[in-house]
């Protein structure tokens, strides 16, 4: 548990100062919308749900780490989907909420997502609409 304080103070830490040298992408941002109303693409892209602190910050991940995740995503902590190649992307739904409750229950499982990715400033962002399991339900590590 100790090391989940420190993994979410460093999370928090970077976070923030992400946070504040994207000021200005953030007034870019004002009024755009999450929604697909605006004609954004629609994708699904398979991978396994992932904290976002402790895979950032330890590489955590897999069926070992399935109690530490769910605890981690259940507390308020970013969540993401690693795909196959490696690549993540920071999760949150179409309706600017977070995608916690939609995700906690496939911590480190494999899911299949539909929803639209933004790309700014070499972060990726997956407005989530929809979430299926696959049927393995498990992930490598």
């Amino acid at each position: 548990m100790r090391y989940i304080k420190i993994a979410a103070f460093v999370f928090a830490a970077v976070l923030a100062t992400a946070t504040l040298s994207r000021a200005q992408d953030m007034k870019d941002m004002k009024g755009m919308s999450m929604s697909n109303d605006k004609g954004e693409k629609s994708t699904t892209i398979q991978g396994e749900v992932i904290d976002m602190a402790c895979y950032m910050t330890k590489g955590e991940r897999g069926a070992a780490h399935a109690e530490c995740a769910q605890a981690c995503i259940n507390s308020g902590l970013p969540v993401g989907l690693l795909d196959k190649s490696g690549h993540v992307y920071l999760c949150m739904t179409s309706t600017h909420k977070s995608a916690n409750s939609m995700l906690v229950q496939y911590a480190a499982k494999q899911v299949k997502v539909t929803g639209t990715v933004y790309k700014k400033g070499g972060m990726d962002l997956l407005a989530v609409n929809k979430v299926e399991p696959l049927d393995s339900g498990t992930s490598q590590k």
